[in-house]
């Protein structure tokens, strides 16, 4: 399989969205007074830590299927328990806590707007990965159906 065939454009997306993402944090200015400063960095902590759990948690489960690229690897299996009960791309999910939880805990407002990027852009790579789940797995049409959720629970 070539680069584009595997999805390699969207793992330069992703890289640079990350790139992106963490000169926002070396370069740009926190916030330092306002009202709620010490509610949003706590939120930040905790969906931080939420991340980190299904984070783990997700790639304990996939462990060798796990692959930048959004074409599976030939070894893949398809997951269907812990996270992947509720979302089917809970890596995914991981990242957009992370990195919107890290914004927050810091007081970025730049880079709260770069983590919540992520969002559609992973609906947009969940997306062509899952075309390329169906051909590689026929019962993922049946799993999609069973887990109507892409990246976050009861919303996308």
């Amino acid at each position: 399989m070539t680069f584009t065939e595997r999805g390699g454009w969207w793992v330069v997306g992703q890289l640079a969205l990350l790139g992106l993402y963490v000169l926002g944090l070396l370069g740009t200015d926190s916030v330092s007074e306002g009202v709620g400063l010490g509610f949003a960095q706590g939120s930040g902590l905790a969906l931080m830590g939420v991340a980190l759990v299904i984070g783990v948690w997700s790639l304990g489960l996939i462990r060798r299927s796990l692959s930048l690229f959004p074409a599976p690897t030939s070894d893949a299996v398809l997951v269907r328990k812990g996270p992947f009960r509720l979302v089917r791309h809970p890596i995914y999910l991981a990242v957009v806590l992370g990195t919107i939880g890290l914004a927050l805990a810091v007081l970025n407002p730049a880079v709260l707007v770069v983590a919540l990027v992520f969002v559609p852009f992973f609906m947009a790579k969940s997306g062509h990965e899952e075309d390329l789940l169906m051909e590689r797995f026929p019962e993922y049409r049946e799993y999609r159906s069973t887990v109507p959720y892409r990246l976050i629970p009861w919303v996308l």
